[in-house]
Order: C-alpha cells, then structure tokens, then sequence
C-alpha cells in the first residue's frame, strides 16, 4: 500500500467543559488521550506522516506530567496552534511537506477512532476528493421556539454526525483554508464545511468505531470503559 498521507492531530484546545485543562494531555486508561490517535495513524500503512498541532507550554506539560512528548510517542512533526480551531488546523496542514497527495486532519479529543476506519476514510478521499468520518443519526431530532417547546420533529434520514478525521488532497485543503472569510461567513466548525464553502461534497464514511469526542468528565469514563472491555478495533 502506498503511504501516501499525512496527517494533522489537533491537540491544542483548552478543554472549557473538561475544567479547563487541554484534553490531549488527559489521563484515559493509564495513558495520555493524545496517545490513542498517535498509535492508531502510525499503525497505517497508507499515513507518511503525523503532524501534531499542540502549543508550546502543552508540549512542556506532557514532559512534566508524562515523561514523554508527542515525538516520543510517534508523531513527526509538533507545530503551534491557534486562537480557534480551524486556525490550530490550518497550521498543521501548513506544515505538511509537498511530498503527499492527501491529508486528513484529526481531533485528538476523539481518542477511539481506529486504523482501519482511517484507512477507510482515506480510501474514500482518493476515489472522490474528499471524506470525512461519520455516524448516522439514531435518534429522534426535535425542532424548538425560544422557550425550548417542541415545535417540529425534523426527518433524520439524511442526517449524520460529523466526527473526525476529515480529509482532502493537499491541494484541495489548502484552497478550502484560503477561501474561508470569516467576516462573510463566521467561524468553520470542521474541515467539510470549509470544503463544502468551494463547492466540494465531501463523502461521509461511517466509523464501525466508536468516535465520539471527549467533551465532558463522563466521556472519559465511557471511553474508559469501553477500552477496558476490548470492544476497540485497534
């Protein structure tokens, strides 16, 4: 299989409803939550290189509380984040090197997504452009006025949950980041809007994973519990 990827860990967030502290740097199952998406691209034939975006002082945190550093634990490359999301997202695509044809970009907040889910991803990105992970929606949506009253029920056929990673040719990111005007359109929330902005329809590709992002203290222990019991397809 060709390596043929590189991939972007966004590590650099402050983690608001986890206390304030950056998840990456969380303890989840004996090990930091940064660890679980290092590991799992690393274990892909199809991924060249692992680009953490991850700010300085946070570096400085993981040697203290860890002993270690995202280099240590098998990324390439550690680059500064910034002060929003997609900002943190552009800087690692940035940083990939001309040499590869697509690049996905990953929230390390999402420490269960597996190596073959990846492989699937970017296997759809090469047939179609651009892809992203994804869950269908299961349960019953509801539409509210102001006083959060039911005012509808929409049709959730259609409807899926964005996760990451999401990803592109290198060429495609880059024009993705360079049209985006925030004053016109506010802040992109994921990589897909930003490629749905230059007329892209990024493929969903369901993670047989689970992938949901580490958000609040009880995640952590969801995930806990569902490494401990081996249900993760590493």
């Amino acid at each position: 299989m060709v390596s043929d990827t590189a991939a972007v860990i966004v590590a650099a967030g402050q983690g608001r409803r986890m206390g304030g502290t950056n998840k990456a740097l969380m303890r989840l199952n004996g090990q930091a939550v940064l660890s679980y998406s290092i590991r799992a691209f690393r274990a892909c034939d199809s991924i060249k290189n692992i680009v953490v975006v991850m700010n300085d002082y946070d570096v400085k945190r993981m040697q203290t509380e860890w002993s270690t550093s995202p280099i240590e634990l098998g990324a390439d490359l550690v680059v500064s984040g910034g002060a929003e999301r997609w900002i943190s997202s552009r800087n690692g695509v940035d940083a990939v090197s001309k040499d590869h044809d697509y690049v996905l970009v990953h929230d390390a907040a999402r420490p269960l997504i597996g190596s073959c889910d990846i492989e699937n991803i970017i296997s759809s990105i090469r047939q179609h452009g651009c892809a992203l992970g994804a869950e269908p929606l299961a349960d019953t949506l509801k539409e509210c006025c102001g006083d959060t009253r039911v005012t509808s029920t929409v049709d959730r056929q259609d409807i899926w949950l964005a996760q990451t990673p999401q990803g592109a040719s290198c060429k495609m990111m880059q024009e993705a980041f360079t049209a985006w005007d925030c004053d016109a359109n506010g802040l992109p929330t994921d990589e897909s809007m930003m490629l749905e902005n230059i007329g892209q329809q990024p493929q969903l590709v369901a993670c047989s994973n689970p992938n949901f992002k580490l958000t609040t203290p009880s995640d952590l222990h969801v995930a806990e519990a569902l490494l401990q019991c081996s249900t993760i397809k590493r």
